[in-house]
């Protein structure tokens, strides 16, 4: 067939054919590999990227090392700076003095579990419902007061009841919720981790003036 072709003829067609395999060779082999070398290549920087960020952080180790220990000295510290569960009555006395020293007064309290969670073993949240009453200035300086006592304290509500306008600085009555944090050494000791451990069982609405409880070591700080 080709024979009877011409010289220049079967030339153009040797050359047809030979662009038409180029043409296979360059769509169907070269392409791909293209594409797969320079996917090759971005995985290679993101991995080099990597190991940069790598060898950053594992030169960081000693220094994050160091810190979590100071932190875990600053949380021991601060776990002796609590108050004690079996002393309550201390923290109590603390609040109606800084009650007192406010000038108003306060009536009744009522003891609860508290709610709070993800807390380091040992340590019991209390829920201490105040019933307090004065002007507004007295309960204002005793909120202020309770907010400051320490750092074992948190003021979770504050509510007032207004009165009929008898006067312009009248008597207020309100209820204030704090969630006191108590430390119990036994819990500590015996590993207690993650969750809230149990406070004190609710008690009953007391007089705000029981007798006085005797001082006692790991009160409020």
């Amino acid at each position: 067939m080709f024979s009877k072709l011409a010289p220049r003829n079967l030339f153009l067609v040797m050359l047809g054919l030979a662009l038409a395999v180029i043409a296979l060779w360059y769509t169907f082999r070269f392409q791909p590999r293209q594409q797969e070398i320079a996917l090759l290549r971005t995985d290679l920087e993101t991995a080099q990227a990597r190991v940069t960020e790598l060898r950053s952080a594992a030169a960081q180790l000693p220094e994050l090392r160091k810190t979590v220990a100071d932190l875990k000295v600053e949380q021991a510290e601060f776990l002796r700076a609590l108050p004690s569960t079996a002393n309550f009555g201390t923290v109590l006395d603390e609040v109606r003095r800084t009650t007192a020293a406010s000038g108003a007064s306060l009536s009744t309290f009522t003891v609860q579990s508290g709610n709070a969670t993800n807390l380091p073993a040992g340590v019991r949240p209390i829920g201490l419902n105040l019933s307090v009453s004065g002007q507004f200035a007295q309960l204002f300086r005793t909120l202020r007061a309770l907010e400051t006592m320490g750092r074992f304290t948190n003021v979770t509500s504050v509510a007032l009841q207004l009165p009929e306008a008898s006067s312009f600085n009248p008597s207020l009555e309100g209820t204030m919720g704090l969630t006191v944090y108590t430390f119990d050494p036994t819990q500590a000791a015996a590993g207690t981790a993650g969750g809230t451990p149990s406070a004190p069982p609710a008690a009953a609405p007391a007089p705000a003036t029981p007798p006085a409880t005797p001082p006692a070591t790991g009160g409020t700080q």
